[in-house]
């Protein structure tokens, strides 16, 4: 849900310095423990955005993956071509759930393959956890991309998508070095340190950039400085497809260049004009969207 998405991560901003520690510990839970979205709070706006199109009559399976130490995730598996050894593992959003992907679920589908949608963890219908915005959900994902080999065979060919968190976890887990035939990232960051600090800085609370990390490290044994696609990159062979809005000020799309520019392996950067954050398939239609990503996979043959 673009505009209440990530914006969960500034909350409790204004503070005195003598309460400077306190409010670090109170923005630091927020962050890892955002109110999110229900699937019925999503599926409504996707609905009132003409996203939802007709994922009631393709034919769908639910089931469990067992992710880091255990977590369950709940996903499902959308079968938009029947017989095809094609899969894309869909990452959704901060805030969002599984739901959240399914704006790209046509794109896909036109180009033939079949769709792996799951909630990240503290998300959708997951049980309640801390969420490190895009590390820890890196290793989940990786359980995901082996369970999806054990469960549709060694013979696929497989890809990951992501929006914003998602592309953070589907850029991250390639530090794994993972079985996967490509990435398309949209809307990323290439460091959540760096990003929070950018938007901290700009809505006056600089100096609590530090003291939020420390406090993550406290009290969820993870930080702000962990999560980091860019990292994540070096030596990455993996081909990429950057996609950003070119009028995302939250996420800027600088960041992408970032990503590109990290990475070993082949890649494309894609500035949408008059894209906002996560907004890049609504502004240019997912006839458009699919053409950038159908080409790219055609420049991988």
């Amino acid at each position: 849900m673009p505009g209440k998405t990530m914006k969960a991560l500034l909350a409790g901003g204004a503070v005195g310095g003598a309460a400077a520690g306190g409010t670090a510990a109170v923005m630091a839970h927020n962050l890892v423990l955002p109110r999110t979205f229900s699937l019925e709070e999503e599926k409504a706006w996707l609905n009132k955005h003409d996203l939802w199109g007709d994922y009631d009559q393709i034919p769908h399976t639910d089931y469990t993956v067992a992710g880091k130490e255990g977590y369950v995730l709940h996903c499902e598996y959308a079968m938009t071509n029947p017989g095809s050894r094609k899969i894309v593992i869909l990452t959704h959003g901060y805030t969002s759930n599984r739901y959240g992907s399914l704006k790209y679920l046509g794109v896909y589908r036109a180009l033939g393959f079949n769709c792996v949608l799951y909630d990240c963890r503290g998300h959708g219908e997951n049980t309640p956890s801390p969420c490190s915005v895009g590390n820890l959900e890196a290793e989940d994902l990786l359980h995901v991309i082996e369970d999806t080999y054990l469960r549709y065979g060694e013979d696929i060919e497989l890809g990951l998508h992501g929006e914003s968190m998602g592309s953070a976890a589907s850029l991250s887990v390639l530090k794994f070095r993972p079985r996967v035939q490509f990435v398309v990232a949209d809307c990323g960051f290439a460091s959540l340190y760096d990003l929070m600090g950018r938007l901290y800085r700009e809505n006056h609370v600089g100096f609590l950039l530090d003291p939020v990390n420390l406090m993550m490290g406290k009290m969820y044994h993870f930080t702000l400085k962990q999560t980091c696609p860019r990292e994540a990159l070096r030596g990455n062979q993996v081909p990429l497809c950057l996609i950003h809005g070119a009028a995302d000020t939250f996420i800027r799309p600088e960041n992408s260049d970032e990503l590109a520019q990290a990475t070993s392996g082949y890649q494309e950067v894609h500035k949408v004009e008059g894209a906002e954050h996560a907004r890049s398939r609504y502004v240019l239609g997912e006839e458009a969207y699919t053409e950038i990503v159908g080409a790219f996979l055609g420049n991988l043959k």
